[in-house]
């Protein structure tokens, strides 16, 4: 088996580096040592580092220069590899196993695979089958290695190139080119080596998986996520890079002429716009450029004049192969179980493990923070109970592009829907959508069972999304019950095809699952009878939603004694019929007959196309109640999709909640408002009574009854003990029934069961 020296190269970073090295002990190949090249350092990195005696090696960079840094690395290393990574990224669990993989099949000399920047201020897909010209021309993201065979530039040979954080080399290849160029102090070394290794006729190509997650920290050359930065040693390295690659890849002398200065005019336009955007002021300006031109000058006179510095001169030391006992491997004396890290934060629960946490992978079609719905609301909780038990979670979920950021205790990878199959289902938009969606939900979880091995997957019913990946039946698979599609369009007496068919293929979606969970016995009851379900053959049991209670200080019922002679009554929901928004619209006259100083707050989405109230009215429901309510409109304000923070903030301040819905599979927006001590009023529907204690924390009316929502509301009104009375019963019920990690732990159970009985999957 083929060994691998990690090299990792660092300064005044001590905290991504201890991260780093937390996550490397959770690799599966077990062939590695990891070598740790430290700069001048000003931090506490060396006292860190102690704590990983003969485990780790340590040595000292004289300079602060990344390309010394590297070959002192390959100096050290007795691996076949020598992989290099950057301490401020983790890798994905099976990294090494990924690319030892690659070596074992193939006679690549070079590799390395994707790179995500996942920090939420900027998550990117930031590197995949990335491409470089001797000219410095290159383009870091594409969909395939045959993406681009001509790629418009001045330059006529490409070569595939991989992005240091995540790059692997044979060590006999490194030493037969020299190791890296020691000029580069920061950028452009591992785009430069790539080239240099294609010239020596070594085969480099970039790979799709073993996966890297990218942190960007601050560091001597730059801040994170700023425009401050010693930019001019990138403009440094890249005169020196077009004038050495270009001239022993002979390109035209005028195409590298052109090429410098297009690189030089670049940077200064971005100083420019820097400038434009008053992120910086006119002093720092003129130093930004002195320093272009100092950096153009210096670029220019080593390219030109002074030779390679290179570990040593090519072919002038004989590789040395060294025998597999040599390596120190890292595994060794490893610390036992622990919990998931948040590799941002380092964070890590605070519970004691006996055995390896699970690796879950969760569906939601809409996930917070962007989008806030039911199904994306539970899953984000149970996402971040799961973490707290110590849990590795990833969650799949809809964007506009791909991307993965690390969000409440979970990696969150987004993707868009990309149509590329069922053509002849392009008039059913929904159908077409949800399914073309699935198929690409099904990829990236073959991604990460290939990546991190995640072994269980956790898909809501509503949307189908896991439907392509039950089918395949690769994985064990739970299903997350709420209303179906089949009971909304009942409710709503829609008959279009593109739903009745969605709502069978929920049906197959049910049927493929290992184990089903509903969200409370009335919505169990229901999926039973739409989908005449048999749960001798598919397990099945309730697990209540839970949520984060909110600190006792933020809390905030009804006052004894209050300082005003109105009250604000909110509504957070999509509008729609099943919302039973219509209700609530013919039950505020009487309301405010009675309390003409009385605000409504109607928050949330408007869904009148989709419910098809705008087909049958030409009007969306808030054109629709200034119409027809005119009397009452100034007393009613229509807010439209709210934030999560704004949204928390509406519960806070109002004094009573109200969601007359015509069916609940549970009912999480109540909830939401008993958090901060609100009394709450729903229908006799679905899961909401299992939520609301009738006449204790809230009031239960039938649904469809506008008449009796008006009275429930009034009573309230007319007797403000009981708002505090009822808020505060509804803050203990939360408590006592529906916290978050209650409802993680029943999730924990249901996995570890399944898992017991099938194996422990990937």
């Amino acid at each position: 088996m083929l060994t691998v020296s990690i090299v990792i190269n660092t300064i005044d970073r001590v905290h991504s580096l201890a991260n780093l090295l937390e996550s490397l002990e959770e690799q599966t190949y077990p062939l590695f040592e990891v070598i740790v090249v430290v700069g001048p350092t000003n931090d506490r990195t060396l006292a860190m580092l102690a704590s990983y005696r003969n485990r780790v090696i340590v040595r000292d960079c004289p300079e602060a220069n990344l390309g010394m840094s590297r070959n002192i690395g390959i100096g050290e290393a007795r691996g076949d590899l020598v992989a290099f990574i950057d301490d401020d990224a983790v890798p994905s669990r099976r990294w090494l196993e990924q690319i030892v993989r690659i070596f074992e099949r193939t006679d690549l000399q070079g590799t390395g695979g994707s790179v995500f920047l996942i920090h939420p201020a900027d998550p990117r897909l930031q590197y995949r089958f990335g491409i470089i010209s001797p000219l410095a021309e290159q383009i870091e993201v594409q969909s395939s290695p045959m993406a681009q065979l001509v790629t418009p530039g001045l330059s006529s040979c490409w070569v595939g190139r991989m992005m240091g954080t995540n790059m692997v080399f044979t060590r006999k290849a490194l030493w037969e080119i020299g190791g890296f160029d020691e000029f580069y102090q920061w950028v452009y070394d591992d785009a430069d080596t790539a080239l240099r290794m294609n010239r020596a006729g070594h085969i480099v190509a970039p790979a799709k998986e073993a996966l890297v997650y990218h942190i960007p920290a601050s560091s001597r050359n730059r801040k994170a996520f700023t425009f401050r930065g010693r930019w001019w040693i990138q403009t440094k390295a890249g005169i020196y890079f077009n004038l050495k690659n270009g001239r022993e890849y002979r390109e035209a002398p005028s195409f590298i002429f052109w090429s410098c200065l297009k690189f030089l005019s670049r940077h200064l336009r971005g100083d420019f716009r820097i400038l434009r955007a008053k992120s910086i002021n006119w002093r720092e300006f003129s130093g930004l450029v002195t320093g272009e031109f100092y950096g153009a000058l210096s670029g220019l006179l080593h390219g030109l004049f002074s030779p390679r510095r290179l570990l040593f001169e090519k072919g002038s030391v004989p590789y040395a192969a060294r025998p597999p006992e040599d390596l120190r491997p890292f595994p060794a004396g490893a610390a036992p179980p622990r919990t998931a890290l948040d590799p941002i934060t380092g964070h890590r629960s605070s519970i004691q493990v006996k055995a390896p946490p699970l690796r879950i992978c969760l569906l939601s079609s809409a996930y917070p923070p962007e989008r806030i719905e039911g199904v994306g609301r539970h899953t984000n909780l149970l996402a971040r109970g799961l973490f707290e038990l110590g849990h590795t979670v990833h969650v799949i979920t809809r964007g506009a592009r791909e991307q993965t950021s690390f969000y409440d205790g979970a990696y969150v990878h987004k993707l868009p829907v990309s149509y590329q199959r069922y053509d002849r289902l392009r008039g059913l938009n929904n159908l077409y959508a949800n399914l073309n969606y699935s198929h690409n939900v099904h990829d990236k979880v073959e991604s990460l069972v290939l990546n991190e091995g995640v072994q269980v997957l956790d898909s809501p019913l509503w949307q189908i999304d896991g439907l392509v990946t039950a089918l395949r039946g690769k994985l064990p698979l739970v299903v997350r019950m709420q209303t179906a599609i089949k009971q909304i369009s009942g409710l709503q007496k829609d008959k279009r095809d593109d739903f009745r068919l969605l709502g069978e293929l929920e049906g197959v979606l049910a049927e493929r699952a290992n184990y089903l969970i509903a969200n409370s016995i009335a919505s169990r009851e229901a999926i039973e009878t739409v989908y005449r379900l048999d749960f001798s053959r598919v397990p099945c049991t309730t697990i209540p939603i839970g949520i984060v209670p909110v600190p006792d200080e933020l809390v905030s019922p009804y006052p004894l004694k209050p300082e005003k002679d109105h009250f604000t009554i909110l509504f957070l929901g999509r509008l729609e019929k099943r919302k039973g928004i219509l209700d609530l619209f013919q039950a505020i006259p009487a309301v405010l007959k009675h309390f003409p100083r009385t605000s409504f707050i109607i928050a949330g989405a408007d869904n009148s196309d989709n419910d098809r109230f705008k087909i049958k009215t030409g009007l969306t429901y808030s054109a629709y109640f200034q119409n027809h309510f005119k009397k009452e409109a100034e007393r009613v304000r229509f807010l439209g999709y709210v934030s999560e923070e704004a949204a928390q903030d509406l519960y806070k301040k109002c004094d009573l909640f109200v969601a007359p819905s015509l069916y609940e599979s549970f009912g999480l927006i109540y909830l939401e408002a008993m958090n901060y001590g609100k009394p709450v009023i729903g229908c006799r529907a679905g899961g909401v009574p299992e939520v609301i204690d009738h006449g204790k924390s809230g009031i239960l009316v039938d649904p469809g009854v506008p008449k009796e929502l008006a009275e429930a509301i009034l009573s309230l009104l007319q007797s403000p003990l009981s708002l505090r009375e009822m808020g505060l019963a509804g803050r203990e019920k939360l408590i006592r029934e529906f916290h978050y990690l209650t409802m993680a732990k029943g999730f924990e159970a249901v996995y570890k069961e399944i898992l017991s009985t099938r194996g422990k999957g990937f």
